[in-house]
């Protein structure tokens, strides 16, 4: 699904009075419990809903949290569960911090050449959480000097944009000239390797993914005055290139068939996120004077996004059309054919094809909104209410679905039950003010008899307050 569904760059951030994070105290080092972390987490991920250019693709999401989760499986010491997120943004990096949230950038994504060279990322990064960098950092610098959590997260959240910016804020917000929690020491650094490539390999992946990433990043840097953002954040020392040079040459490498879903993701982030469409028309229909058998599904798949984008629906539709009946259960071919025929305005024939998939694949995300969607653009709002609320009660905070569930209730004239839509997208970004403010405009237009649905808006009012006051409380 693409389209104006599918990039939620901070949808409230412009209007949000509540971008400034809450206070929530200062941390010492005796309270940074496990449980803590946990709830800091759930902070993050609500804030980078609000300030960051998420990118709310449902392919997307589900590809690099299906990575991320095999890797999370085969790791140690994993305490919470963990979240993984795509960040529109041109420069090399990835972070992650408290409570299991994991983002990368999508030039990270660009730049890698193999699925074990992303997952070597991610698998770094996942080690950053359960080894509790962050929280060993700060808790040596507690006996330097105080340093509130609310300085971190907000220092966080600009580095995910800007890690040398993110340095600075951190500077800042500790009164101190030492770089403490988003730059990893030498010997943090150096343990995500170790442990991160332990992961990577016992999830199947080839471990020179992890040679060859970095130290390809670290050799671009050599020609250039500016370093990748992944750099400041995750020094690369010329003693570190050895030793991740020395670990990975001492071991088998694993050779494993082109990832079909990996060049498939690349080519739609490449496409939907960067560059105009007709740059992607122009360069897929030259790919495809000289492609090899293997090559050409992606490049079919890549112009006829591109053709999408443009507006051409009738020429992406012959191409993806073609892309089907090779393989007609793919998700990446299904999902551009959705919005392709939503273009068209054909939407019985996308009902029967995604009907029909769904019975294959029940609760399927990627089907799911797309049929969701496909029917509320087809004015059958009343069937997309009923898909998405056996959906949201198994993803009760899919910030995509609730997008569409509002716009369905809108559709349908349905004020009370749209200010409750709209309420649970602004708990989301912890616009606690505006969700309760939206809750009482719902209230508002509840019939006079409906006593269970003033009870349920009342109870969700005082559940909101709750979690408000518990953030004053971390």
């Amino acid at each position: 699904m693409a389209c104006q569904l599918c990039v939620t760059p901070g949808v409230y951030a412009n209007n949000l009075s509540t971008n400034n994070l809450p206070n929530l105290g200062t941390v010492a080092a005796s309270t940074l419990t496990i449980e803590k972390e946990k709830l800091i987490g759930e902070v993050i991920r609500k804030q980078l809903r609000a300030t960051s250019p998420i990118i709310s693709d449902p392919l997307l999401d589900e590809y690099i949290n299906t990575l991320g989760k095999k890797l999370v499986s085969k790791a140690d010491d994993v305490r919470y569960p963990f979240d993984f997120y795509l960040i529109k943004n041109p420069q090399i990096n990835a972070f992650a911090t408290f409570g299991g949230v994991v983002a990368i950038h999508t030039q990270t994504l660009l730049e890698a050449e193999t699925e074990s060279e992303l997952v070597s990322v991610l698998s770094h990064e996942i080690a950053h959480v359960t080894q509790r960098h962050i929280a060993r950092s700060i808790e040596e610098q507690q006996r330097n000097a105080p340093l509130t959590i609310a300085s971190l997260l907000g220092a966080i959240l600009i580095a995910m944009a800007d890690p040398s910016a993110g340095a600075a804020a951190i500077t800042t917000a500790q009164a101190s000239s030492q770089q403490m929690a988003l730059n990893y020491t030498r010997q943090n650094e150096k343990e995500a390797d170790r442990i991160g490539l332990r992961t990577l390999i016992e999830a199947g992946y080839d471990p020179r993914g992890a040679r060859d990433f970095f130290v390809r990043l670290a050799e671009q840097s050599r020609y250039s005055s500016k370093l990748p953002a992944m750099l400041y954040s995750h020094p690369l020392p010329d003693s570190r290139v050895s030793d991740i040079r020395a670990r990975i040459d001492g071991l088998t490498p694993v050779f494993l068939p082109v990832s079909s879903d990996f060049q498939l993701a690349k080519i739609r982030t490449a496409v939907l996120y960067t560059h105009r469409p007709e740059y992607h028309v122009d360069f897929y229909t030259n790919q495809l004077k000289n492609a090899k058998p293997r090559q050409k599904p992606y490049y079919q798949y890549g112009l006829a996004l591109a053709l999408m984008k443009n507006e051409d629906y009738l020429a992406a539709n012959k191409v993806i059309d073609e892309l089907l009946e090779q393989e007609s259960s793919n998700l990446f071919y299904l999902d551009l054919k959705t919005d392709v025929i939503i273009g068209l305005k054909q939407f019985k024939v996308i009902y029967k094809i995604l009907e029909d998939k769904l019975k294959l694949m029940p609760n399927n995300q990627v089907l799911v909104l797309n049929y969701a969607n496909a029917l509320l653009q087809g004015n059958q709002a009343n069937k997309a209410v009923d898909i998405l609320k056996d959906f949201i009660i198994l993803h009760p905070q899919h910030y995509l679905a609730w997008q569409i569930m509002a716009d369905a209730y809108k559709a349908l004239g349905n004020r009370s039950q749209y200010h409750q839509a709209q309420a649970e997208l602004y708990a989301m970004v912890l616009a606690y003010p505006k969700a309760i403010d939206e809750l009482h405009t719902a209230f508002n237009h509840i019939d006079r008899q409906s006593e269970i649905d003033k009870k349920r808006i009342s109870a969700r009012i005082k559940q909101l307050r709750n979690e408000q006051e518990n953030l004053k409380r971390l």
